[in-house]
């Protein structure tokens, strides 16, 4: 999935910092999180960090060329406000990456079986609020703000393990290894049908 690698960049929600690895070839790269933990313990890795809602960013309007939010707008619940922050502060021509969990897939049956059999809901990472969405609904709700141009699958196996249960790391990373070749396949064919799906979006004017 290419990207303009020009101008400045956000990154919404960076968590641990991992998105900070692919930022370098920016002229600034900005990146906050709503737990001030996180943005103290990543405070080495670089950019503009600071605490922050992605329901009011404190930027211009057309200040953004490119706006990451990897796994994080099915944590906020005034998800049509964020969208509409996004849209006022990234450039006409600008880029959003939307990465996010996908009920149609075999993670979203399993959390499906899960929370049926036991009559409650399961949310990753102990987040309070995880609402997971299928490419056509996140297609609608981006709508009007973004159309979605590209769409990528990340992770077509089942679930093999999740905090220290099922298949030892070791053996996942084998496995996930051995697959990576039908992976891009899957990618590329079925994005609609991986656990993850990474969008690239673009603001309508």
């Amino acid at each position: 999935m290419l990207i303009n690698c020009r101008g400045n960049m956000l990154i919404v929600g960076c968590g641990r910092g991992n998105d900070l690895s692919i930022a370098s070839s920016f002229q600034r790269i900005y990146a906050f999180d709503l737990s001030f933990n996180a943005v103290r313990q990543i405070s080495d890795k670089g950019g503009a960090l600071f605490v922050g809602d992605a329901l009011d960013l404190p930027f211009p309007a057309n200040y953004f060329s490119i706006i990451v939010c990897s796994e994080v707008l099915e944590h906020i619940p005034d998800f049509k406000q964020a969208i509409r922050e996004f849209h006022r502060v990234l450039k006409k021509e600008g880029v959003l990456i939307v990465s996010s969990p996908n009920w149609l897939s075999w993670f979203g049956l399993a959390r499906r079986v899960g929370e049926t059999l036991l009559n409650r809901p399961f949310h990753s990472s102990d987040q309070p609020y995880d609402d997971w969405k299928t490419l056509w609904k996140y297609k609608r709700e981006l709508w009007p703000e973004f159309s979605v141009a590209q769409v990528r699958g990340v992770w077509y196996l089942p679930p093999l393990h999740y905090k220290n249960k099922g298949l030892p790391a070791s053996w996942t990373k084998k496995i996930y290894a051995s697959f990576r070749p039908l992976e891009r396949f899957f990618s590329r064919a079925l994005p609609w049908l991986g656990h993850l799906i990474v969008l690239k979006c673009f603001p309508q004017k």
